[in-house]
């Protein structure tokens, strides 16, 4: 499988948090089924390849059509490659794919839902993305180009990009109440606009960014043993309370996730040098 992610430029800087891409087939990745843990973006998601079926407990397989919009993240979700992998995939910032999808952010939290019943606009670019480009990276210039004809007029508000990027840059050890403050609201009005905006109540975000930093740590090598130092580095208070919320977003125990070694997982999560185009 190759994993590769690419800067956006920077008019879309403050939209997109990345562009990726993964090529391979289903038969190069070990396990049926893969899970993809919450990382605080949504996804704009366009299949070249055979398309991956959600595998959700108690349901049947569905297979997922060829251009998704993959909304905020609260718990895993597993995903099964069907053959070929052609991926291309659009990673929004937190607050980012209100720029592109009209309806509020908390109604689309866990759907993978086909794009055109979200947005018509990133439908249309998908559609010429896909019928225009030779090469994945080609598709990835393509794609710049048109999301910016497919954002909206209005602009954001600006106190949820501060707040965002004050969650992401201390990695989720932020006050919520003295982020609210600095912006000058209540923090009851902060988390209105965050659920339209980002989907998630902020104390959420700040969660799953901390979480994301603990998974990163447990991938590393060394001493003290990884659960100790993914706790200890990303600001838990307690050995307990880490496990708790990597039960939350993960679906189970530190020491199992890293027996499982999930490659899907692997790649949205890890820690990867962007390329430009």
């Amino acid at each position: 499988m190759q994993y590769r992610e690419y800067v956006p430029s920077a008019p879309l800087a403050s939209v997109v948090a990345c562009f990726w891409t993964l090529e391979g087939h289903a038969r190069e990745i070990e396990g049926a089924a893969q899970p993809v843990l919450p990382d605080g973006r949504a996804e704009l998601i366009v299949h070249f390849g055979d398309g991956f079926e959600r595998c959700d407990p108690d349901a049947s397989p569905e297979r997922q059509p060829w251009a998704i919009f993959a909304g905020q993240l609260n718990r895993p979700l597993t995903l099964r490659p069907t053959g070929r992998v052609a991926v291309l995939g659009v990673r929004f910032r937190p607050d980012g794919a209100a720029r592109v999808v009209r309806a509020p952010q908390h109604e689309l939290i866990g759907s993978t839902s086909d794009v055109a019943a979200v947005s018509p606009r990133l439908a249309a670019a998908a559609d010429v993305v896909r019928d225009s480009a030779r090469t994945l990276r080609e598709a990835v210039v393509v794609m710049e180009r048109l999301l910016s004809g497919a954002m909206h007029r209005h602009q954001p508000d600006r106190r949820i990009a501060l707040v965002v990027d004050a969650i992401v840059r201390r990695g989720g050890l932020v006050s919520i109440d003295a982020a609210a403050a600095a912006t000058g609201m209540s923090r009851r009005h902060l988390e209105r606009l965050f659920l339209r905006d980002v989907g998630l109540p902020p104390k959420q975000l700040a969660r799953i960014v901390r979480f994301q930093r603990a998974l990163r740590l447990l991938d590393g090598d060394g001493d003290p043993p990884r659960g100790v130092r993914a706790a200890h580095g990303s600001g838990y208070a307690d050995q307990a309370h880490f496990i708790r919320d990597f039960r939350a977003f993960a679906g189970c125990a530190p020491g199992e996730h890293v027996l499982r070694r999930a490659e899907l997982t692997g790649f949205f999560a890890g820690a990867h040098d962007p390329q430009s185009r």
